[in-house]
């Protein structure tokens, strides 16, 4: 009976720490989203039976040892156990913690993309004060302790009695014990770790039962999701979401992904060896742009730029974060929710990039971050892709024009102007160049030396607006702006006011100005990020089909099925022009469905979660291959 109740004691015991981590978690992201008591209890019940498995899962080993007091009632159960028990509650606390704390930032639970990350912990310090890194990480370390430390103490040393005869004491075995009620428990929490404690298989689908989505995260178990997220990261590619039959998955992505969009239908350059230059917008979405929907005045240079140029409405960001979103822009391909590219160093040879292919026609490339390139591994990823690479120990940044990220944008803008024509000096006439960079300024913590606007978030974004604003400015007054092709584009969205649920997350802007360009449009076809690659290699006449397979270009008569696939860790999101179709990855669950719900959106967007996943190991065979 005493190993029964200990068992019962500790599963408990992490059952109510659990169901206190759900509030907690509510309680201090009740920011995000506005939710009633009755909702919150309503959470708690649906994710009742992941956390009874997760429970289950790791009371199970305990158990197992606890039963062998049966034959050795003297055993040492603490010093056997305690171990394994603290260190598993302390690991659990520390996963608890950290997703409650992380998710105001990320708006998803965490998982094992959050260690690809790891390696640059400057982004977090320089993203938040060190009073609230400390502090945080001070609460998760002590709640961790403090639930490890107290089920090691509920542990009994022994299941052996002691009796005392004449004042000394004295061993006593167990009475007999009956194996009915081990035996049951036993089962019951097999049944607990399979099924939850509603008969049926405990899986994350289950818990989604709300609108809210941080209701929905909520019900979900931290451990276990992590636990499965690492399950599912520590597969090889191909074995990862195999949604359908190869077959039918091949078939239907060679009806909706063209081989072949070399062709073109409508000519947007005055020149077919423009110089060039890109500007990728730090967290710049949609939602910050008045012409694209977005806030009033935030903006109002960029969406002054747009009409003097191509401006493509519907254009949509593939990943969450810059180091994703950079790869799909500058090397054409697709984003994956389980890993990063920029960050897989046996990746980085492999990939294709605009800077690769402009070097073999004659081109200089280059790129600039006024901060500190080894953030993200960026600039071993610009080196191996055919940059030469320039951060802030390279542009002449004072310590006194530094701030948590590096330069502000104003003084990374002037570097620019300055660099670009040193480098139309340099080249001459006759050798065109390519420029890459990208802004810094419209990130936490929101520090900037402007203020135009209240709001500090849209303030940093203003800032940011005006800078580029004031760069373009002086650029086209100069001699290199006739023969120049300038690229604007968002490195991904920010969830200020959105989760990622939100397909608008996703939308950004993409235009296009210069000397170079042909002639005032607006386009409102459906463009994807890492389809800019495509898009202007065959304005400018270059092949692309084959070094850049996951890029489209939107002006080829090939292009019949304009669609944008975008993903994050948590979820994938396909969008055509019938509407959007967004599901949570590691459950299946269909988070949004606009305007209405479209089997063929869904279906669509399990083959390219699917057929992306084959695509890294058929790049590294055909590497050797090479």
């Amino acid at each position: 009976m005493k190993r029964t109740l200990y068992i019962l004691a500790l599963t408990a015991l992490l059952l109510v720490a659990t169901i206190l981590g759900k509030v907690e978690f509510l309680a201090y992201n009740r920011d995000i989203m506005f939710f009633t008591l009755e909702e919150m209890v309503q959470a708690i019940w649906h994710g009742l039976p992941l956390d009874m498995s997760t429970v289950a899962m790791a009371v199970l080993p305990v158990w197992f040892i606890t039963l062998l007091t049966m034959k050795w009632p003297s055993m040492p159960l603490r010093w056997i156990v305690g171990p394994y028990i603290g260190i598993v509650t302390f690991l659990m606390g520390c996963v608890t913690g950290a997703t409650v704390i992380m998710y105001e930032n990320w708006k998803f639970l965490l998982d094992a993309s959050v260690f690809s990350y790891m390696s640059s912990p400057g982004n977090a310090s320089a993203s938040a004060s060190t009073y609230y890194i400390v502090t945080r990480i001070g609460l998760i370390l002590l709640s961790s302790f403090l639930l490890s430390f107290l089920s090691i103490v509920i542990t009994p040393k022994s299941i052996e009695r002691k009796t005392v005869t004449n004042g000394k004491r004295k061993s006593k075995r167990s009475p007999s014990t009956n194996y009915r009620l081990p035996f049951c428990l036993t089962g019951l929490l097999l049944c607990f770790m399979l099924w939850g404690v509603n008969g049926r298989r405990a899986d994350e689908r289950s818990a989604f039962h709300s609108e809210k989505i941080l209701l929905n995260h909520a019900a979900i178990n931290p451990v276990g999701h992590m636990l499965r997220s690492l399950w599912t990261y520590s597969k090889d590619f191909e074995e990862q979401f195999r949604l359908m039959p190869k077959n039918e998955c091949n078939s239907i992505f060679a009806r909706i992904f063209p081989t072949d969009t070399e062709d073109i239908t409508d000519t947007l350059l005055r020149a077919k060896r423009p110089d060039i230059l890109t500007i990728q917008l730090e967290s710049m979405g949609a939602p910050f742009i008045e012409s694209l929907g977005g806030a009033k005045n935030v903006t109002p240079e960029l969406c002054q730029w747009m009409k003097r140029g191509i401006n493509f409405t519907n254009a949509w960001a593939t990943s969450f974060r810059t180091d994703r979103g950079t790869v799909s822009a500058l090397s054409g391909y697709v984003s994956y929710p389980t890993t990063s590219l920029m960050m897989t160093d046996s990746c980085l040879p492999l990939l294709p990039s605009l800077a690769k292919t402009l070097k073999r026609y004659g081109y200089s490339a280059d790129y600039m971050y006024s901060g500190n390139s080894n953030h993200m591994n960026k600039r071993k990823y610009m080196e191996a892709v055919g940059f030469r690479m320039w951060d802030i120990e390279d542009i002449d940044v004072a310590p006194e024009e530094r701030d948590v990220w590096g330069a502000n944008d104003s003084i990374a803008m002037d570097r620019m102007l300055r660099l670009i024509q040193r480098t139309k000096e340099e080249n001459g006439p006759d050798k065109p160049f390519f420029w890459a960079c990208q802004t810094i300024s419209s990130h936490e913590p929101w520090e900037v030396p402007y203020h135009r606007l209240d709001n500090k978030v849209h303030n940093a974004f203003a800032y940011t607006d005006h800078c580029v604003g004031q760069f373009l400015d002086s650029l086209s007054r100069t001699p290199i702006w006739d023969n120049l092709l300038v690229v604007v584009y968002a490195d991904h969205g920010h969830t200020y006011g959105l989760t990622f649920d939100n397909p608008e997350f996703f939308h950004m802007p993409l235009f296009f100005v210069g000397g170079a360009v042909g002639k005032v449009q607006t386009f409102n076809t459906i463009i994807a990020q890492n389809d800019i690659v495509a898009t202007i290699l065959s304005q400018m006449g270059i092949p692309h089909n084959e070094e850049f397979p996951w890029s489209r270009n939107i002006f080829s008569r090939n292009y019949t099925y304009p669609f944008a696939y975008c993903n994050y860790p948590a979820g994938a999101l396909f969008v055509d022009e019938s509407g959007k179709t967004m599901i949570d990855v590691h459950s299946g669950y269909i988070m949004a469905d606009e305007p209405e719900a479209s089997t063929t959106r869904l279906k669509n967007l399990q083959v390219m979660l699917q057929k992306t996943y084959d695509s890294i190991p058929q790049m590294r065979e055909q590497s050797k291959i090479e």
